[in-house]
């Protein structure tokens, strides 16, 4: 797929336009973050939870991408997602890399597998969205 515009995606190329414009309101723009982390198939691969909580804290954002993401993130993943943010907490300021190596690899793997449900989640909003006219 590589990213070629197709009608397909669509509705992809909409979200990624509104959330650059800070125009993809919460939850979504959240998740569409979220997605982009547990994107396993990415050309970095899928970055894991680590990375998304590190990020969100270096935006000063991590305290909203989490209550965003509780608000929206179905039974399964929401238990996976608080359980990952307990163990980032819980390694502290400076974690040594062998500690992360294996400390998020069972909460990825969930997200990873889940990548589909998250994606339908936001594609189904981004549609609705678009056919309203709002995107």
């Amino acid at each position: 797929m590589f990213w070629k515009k197709s009608k397909d995606n669509a509705w992809y190329n909409k979200a990624q336009k509104a959330y650059r414009k800070e125009k993809l309101p919460a939850p979504y723009a959240a998740l569409f973050d979220y997605c982009s982390f547990m994107n396993e198939t990415q050309i970095m691969g899928g970055r894991g939870h680590f990375d998304f909580f590190s990020m969100a804290k270096f935006d000063n954002r991590l305290e909203d991408r989490i209550k965003d993401l509780r608000s929206i993130l179905p039974e399964g993943l929401l238990r996976n997602f608080n359980v990952a943010y307990d163990k980032y907490l819980s390694l502290g300021e400076d974690p040594e890399y062998e500690i992360l190596i294996n400390a998020f690899d069972e909460f990825d793997r969930y997200a990873f597998d889940c990548y589909e449900e998250l994606r339908k989640i936001l594609k189904d909003y981004v549609t609705e969205m678009i056919e309203k006219h709002y995107l």
